[in-house]
């Protein structure tokens, strides 16, 4: 099909170009290779066994909680957030909290992860995450989704995920400087991480991306774990993790062959992992997530 521009040039002698600024150009780059991925969506009913004891717990994943009713608060860093009906908050991945409820509710929430650079997440890294009230939803709108017909058309996939952009837009107003960090400290591993999206499985080694660094190992491992803050081999556990997450609440593989597939020696192995990272099983994490 041959396509056509059949507007008059007269008809934008007037247009004024909002994205000339060399600011206002960078900051759409990065937004552009921001990129958010809804993982799960729930609905629950939940009582008294939502408080979890005193202890502080988390969950990898980012969640984001729409408080249906109930009369709950969460504890971090000696810091209480109450919990209300009507309003939406952000909960960051791997930030054990304290939860305490008061009285029994209904809550929707979705579990997602946010790509910046291939499989890093910038939210894992952002140093001021913490438990964080985003606003007022509408109700009805919410509660459409318990009908399968609609969650079921990618229509509603799209709209979900560009209200959990603009969600976090209004959390993170300096996101351009969260993510100008990250280039800066991230953009000289690129290769790194494109080998390990390439390569990504428990036997990936260390050695692997040393020798595409072109240094030794200890200089290599030294390099990155001082511009990323966090280990090699804690970037591989977070990366294959993810995956696995998203294999057992995701899909109905069994677990050897998620573990298989991550090339674990075996799934007791892998189990071991998961539990390490999550604090619970595989099985025990899809009864509870599974959707």
């Amino acid at each position: 099909m041959k396509l056509l521009d059949t507007t008059n040039p007269r008809t934008h002698e007037r247009a004024q170009a909002f994205l000339n600024d060399p600011k206002a150009r960078k900051a759409f780059d990065l937004a552009s290779a921001f990129r958010v991925h809804i993982v799960g969506l729930y609905y629950t009913r939940f009582g008294l066994e939502w408080n979890s004891g005193g202890k502080c717990e988390g969950d990898y994943l980012h969640h984001i909680d729409l408080a249906l009713s109930g009369k709950r608060s969460v504890i971090h860093k000696r810091r209480c957030l109450d919990i209300e009906p009507g309003t939406a908050y952000l909960f960051p991945g791997n930030i054990p909290v304290e939860r305490r409820c008061e009285k029994g509710g209904e809550v929707i929430y979705l579990t997602f992860r946010c790509e910046w650079l291939l499989g890093v997440d910038p939210l894992l890294d952002w140093p001021e995450r913490t438990p964080t009230r985003i606003g007022p939803f509408i109700f009805d709108e919410w509660r459409a989704l318990q009908n399968p017909k609609k969650r079921a058309e990618a229509s509603t996939a799209l709209a979900l995920r560009a209200q959990v952009e603009r969600w976090l837009a209004a959390v993170f107003p300096s996101l351009s400087t969260l993510l100008g960090r990250h280039l800066e400290t991230h953009a000289r591993f690129t290769e790194i991480f494109r080998l390990v999206e390439e390569k990504l499985g428990a036997d990936l080694r260390i050695s692997e991306l040393a020798k595409v660094y072109g240094s030794s190992l200890h200089v290599f491992s030294r390099a990155f774990s001082n511009s990323t803050q966090i280990t090699a081999k804690e970037y591989i556990n977070r990366r294959l993790n993810q995956e696995a997450l998203q294999l057992v609440i995701g899909t109905d593989l069994k677990v050897k062959e998620i573990a298989d597939r991550l090339r674990f020696t075996d799934e007791f192995y892998f189990s071991r992992f998961f539990q390490k990272l999550n604090g619970m099983s595989p099985s025990q994490y899809r009864s509870r997530y599974y959707s």
